[in-house]
């Protein structure tokens, strides 16, 4: 709509409101400008004068509550609690505000009122770690374990590098392993994953347990790395049954990729190394050794297109059981042991071989096949025949080269290994499958 101004008198009236619109914006503008300066030092009298100066701004007021609530030499309780009251009724939806205004009337002894400011905190901002960790805390040092773990959870659904601080404080806290995994911890595989690994750190391998029956119960797929860490505990912790177990779920899910999987006829995983070694389970672990290539190669093999090739660079006495499996085996059986290797120029007077052994107990079960040196024009096979003793039940297969007891003793050359199988044997007493 256009407005036109014919007579003198409503043109010059229009133009004094328009010159004391701008007077009182600029002078606003101003007063704003003024206290942002002042403000920018966070003294009690500068803020006092940007709060005159600019009266509706709650920044102003919460800053000043703080300063009267911690600071050393202008600490008044007194008016802190004005501040930050006066701070929560000019925005009161400024989370920020309600958490300081429940932190001095706690500090106070008013826990309920307390209670409320933390909760308007959790109404505003129900998702944002930050102001969920400081509820949490509030409401666990007040004895509300279950609200605690309620806020506690929401965090963790933002926030992991909260993660080891809540769980310690959970375990304080309750010590209720079930508690804690149902009321604590986000019921996905990510957050599962996350909390497992604690508990295996606190040595918590029982409450491991339970959580891994949550994990293998689930649809979700994770690379399987994330596994290795509890896999190896039930090894190490003599439960290979159970190791094992764990490492089926891996297979059911389909987070293993399709190798040469052992079967009752041939107990090694991945044994013609077509599939790249995933480095843990059951499948083959390399420790790389500096000066020492190990890796697959495609243009020697014994079977199909791959094998593995160990290159020695001829600069120590090098005592070699960096490649190895471990293999779930039955007590009082007899298996055949057996590995394809070709070598180019190996020295010295020990070579590469095979090696089995008792992987808990070395004395009651560990044997070597002959072993190569120089260079074979074809692929030898070697073999171990060996039966497991009363309680072994997990086989430690190895690629070794024990050291040298020779003068000349820096061992050089290549090794290729192809086609590993550990077979139970048939027709003789104690031949059976493990699995």
């Amino acid at each position: 709509m256009k407005i036109e101004l014919r007579t003198g008198p409503a043109k010059i009236g229009a133009i004094v409101v328009a010159a004391v619109i701008c007077v009182f914006l600029a002078a606003w503008v101003s007063r704003v400008y003024l206290a942002t300066v002042i403000g920018q030092r966070p003294s009690v009298p500068n803020l006092q004068a940007a709060a005159r100066l600019d009266p509706g701004d709650a920044d102003y007021a919460l800053r000043l509550g703080r300063v009267y609530q911690y600071s050393v030499l202008d600490a008044r309780p007194d008016l802190a609690m004005q501040e930050l009251t006066r701070a929560a009724t000019l925005n009161s939806y400024d989370p920020q505000a309600w958490l300081d205004l429940g932190t001095a009337l706690e500090l106070q002894g008013n826990t309920a009122r307390a209670a409320l400011c933390l909760r308007r905190v959790d109404y505003i901002a129900p998702r944002i770690p930050d102001y969920q960790w400081a509820i949490g805390n509030f409401f666990l040092l007040h004895g509300s374990t279950t609200e605690a773990f309620r806020h506690f959870k929401m965090v963790l659904e933002g926030n992991m590098g909260y993660a080891p601080a809540i769980y310690n404080m959970a375990w304080k806290a309750s010590g209720d392993s079930g508690e804690i995994l149902q009321k604590l911890i986000p019921e996905d595989d990510y957050h599962w994953l996350d909390y497992l690994r604690y508990l295996l750190g606190t040595q918590r391998l029982a409450d491991a347990g339970t959580v891994w029956d949550h994990i293998a119960a689930s649809p979700d797929k994770f690379p399987p790395s994330d596994a290795a860490a509890y896999i190896d505990a039930l090894i190490n912790s003599h439960q290979p049954s159970e190791a094992y177990q764990a490492w089926g779920v891996l297979r059911a899910k389909g987070v293993i990729p399709p190798t040469d999987e052992e079967t009752d006829q041939n107990l090694i995983e991945n044994g013609d190394f077509e599939a790249q070694p995933l480095g843990m389970g059951f499948d083959w672990r390399i420790a790389q050794v500096g000066g020492i290539f190990v890796g697959l190669d495609s243009s020697v093999y014994h079977s199909a297109t791959h094998s593995l090739l160990i290159q020695f660079p001829g600069t120590q006495n090098f005592e070699y059981r960096n490649v190895y499996q471990f293999v779930l085996v039955a007590p009082n059986r007899h298996y055949r042991l057996t590995a394809f290797m070709k070598t180019d120029g190996i020295t010295t007077d020990s070579g590469p071989r095979i090696e089995v052994r008792d992987a808990y107990n070395p004395a009651a079960l560990d044997k070597y096949s002959d072993a190569l040196t120089g260079t074979t024009a074809a692929w030898h096979s070697l073999t171990i025949d060996f039966k497991t003793g009363p309680k072994t039940n997990l086989a430690f297969v190895v690629i070794a080269r024990p050291a040298s007891g020779e003068f000349e003793n820096k061992i050089a050359g290549r090794v290729w290994v192809d086609d590993v199988s550990l077979v139970p044997e048939s027709g003789r007493p104690g031949a059976g499958s493990s699995r």
